[in-house]
């Protein structure tokens, strides 16, 4: 008779190859039209707004692991983008090419190669920046049990004006519940969050 203890370990196991090829899956399908979105907003980014296009910003991955996150650029050339704000205070420094981008969530489109790559999975806790997890208590640390998504629950659910590691019980939960199915239906609830954000 196969243990408690065994039966979780498998399940885990499971879990974690479903969801890498619900990561490739999902990600190959959607490479083509985002490839489409990132070249003309580019294209806009560069007309309207100048150089740079793109801005790579260091974040902290699974177990604490650094990696590089891509975004297209929507804050002002000279704006710090590791100065530690809520989504209020940094909006007299996002560009007006940056507020449809970050509306619709299509500044993030480049982050589909880090899902690819491995660095980052479709579900999951929103990665932080490196000096705000060195401030982490050992409960916000759990956060970093599992792969940074690119949406999740706190993603569509949680309070903007409050700090991710302020507001952690959306990413406590997912950890806790964790599964497949949550990750297809927090996928779901992500289409029409990116297509009428109101």
């Amino acid at each position: 008779m196969v243990s408690d203890t065994k039966k979780q370990v498998i399940s885990l196991y499971l879990y974690s190859w479903t969801k890498r090829f619900l990561d490739i899956t999902v990600s190959s399908l959607l490479l083509p039209s985002a490839l489409i979105i990132i070249v003309l907003a580019s294209l806009i980014i560069l007309i309207r707004e100048g150089r740079p296009i793109f801005f790579i910003h260091q974040r902290t991955g699974k177990n604490g692991k650094l990696f590089l996150l891509p975004k297209l650029r929507t804050l002002l050339a000279d704006a710090n983008p590791y100065e530690m704000s809520t989504g209020s205070d940094s909006l007299h420094l996002v560009t007006v090419v940056g507020k449809l981008l970050r509306r619709h969530r299509l500044d993030e489109l480049p982050q589909l190669f880090s899902v690819l790559k491995g660095s980052m999975s479709l579900v999951g806790p929103r990665p932080e920046l490196p000096n705000i997890v060195a401030t982490y208590d050992s409960l916000q640390r759990k956060r970093l049990l599992a792969k940074p998504g690119i949406t999740g629950l706190w993603q569509i659910m949680g309070d903007r004006s409050v700090n991710i590691h302020q507001d952690i019980k959306y990413d406590l939960y997912y950890l806790r519940k964790a599964s497949f199915w949550l990750d297809i239906k927090i996928l779901t609830l992500t289409i029409p969050f990116v297509l009428n954000p109101k």
